[in-house]
C-alpha cells in the first residue's frame, strides 16, 4: 500500500514537471503571432478532416493563448477549416521562411509541422488514425519489398 501511494505522488510529481517544462517551450515559442498565409495546391488532412486545395490562413486559435493551438482557415471564405491542438517541434537552425510541412503518402497530404520564418521553434501537429495506418502499410510494403505508397515531406511556403 505504501509503495503504491508513493508511485501514485512520484507520476504526479513527473507529470506536474512536464507541464511546467511544456509551458515554459510554449511562453518561449510564440512565433504565430501573425497570421501565415500559404496557397495549398493539393486537397490535404488536419485532424481527420479533408481540407481542399485553396489559399489558407494559419494563426493562432485565440491571440493571448500562445502558439498551443492553431486554426487553419480558408481564406477564400468557404467556412472550410479547424482548429488542432500542437506541440513544440524545433530546430537548431532558424527558418529562413514561414513554411508548413507536409507529410505526404500517395496521393494523401497531411499537414505535420507550421514554422514561421525566423523561428527555431515551430508547431507539430500530431498524427491521425489514418496517418498512422498509412504509414504502417508504408512500412509493411518496405519490409515486404513491395510497391505502395511511400512517405515524401513536401514543403509550402507560406507569407505573414
Amino acid at each position: 500500500m505504501k509503495k503504491a501511494t508513493v508511485r501514485g505522488f512520484a507520476k504526479l510529481g513527473l507529470l506536474a514537471v512536464m507541464m511546467i517544462v511544456a509551458a515554459g517551450a510554449s511562453a518561449k515559442a510564440q512565433t504565430l503571432e501573425y497570421r501565415l498565409t500559404a496557397n495549398i495546391p493539393f486537397d490535404f488532412s488536419v485532424a481527420d478532416k479533408k481540407l481542399p486545395a485553396g489559399k489558407y490562413w494559419i494563426s493562432r486559435a485565440q491571440q493571448n493563448q500562445g502558439d498551443t493551438v492553431l486554426q487553419v482557415r480558408s481564406a477564400n471564405g468557404s467556412g472550410a477549416g479547424v482548429v488542432r491542438l500542437t506541440i513544440p517541434v524545433n530546430t537548431l537552425h532558424p527558418m529562413t521562411s514561414a513554411s508548413l510541412i507536409f507529410n505526404r503518402y500517395g496521393d494523401e497530404y497531411f499537414l505535420s509541422q507550421v514554422w514561421a520564418k525566423g523561428g527555431s521553434v515551430g508547431r507539430g501537429l500530431p498524427k491521425t488514425r489514418a496517418e498512422r495506418e498509412l504509414e504502417r502499410k508504408t512500412q509493411d510494403n518496405q519490409i515486404a519489398a513491395t510497391k505502395g505508397p511511400e512517405l515524401e515531406t513536401v514543403t509550402i511556403r507560406a507569407s505573414n
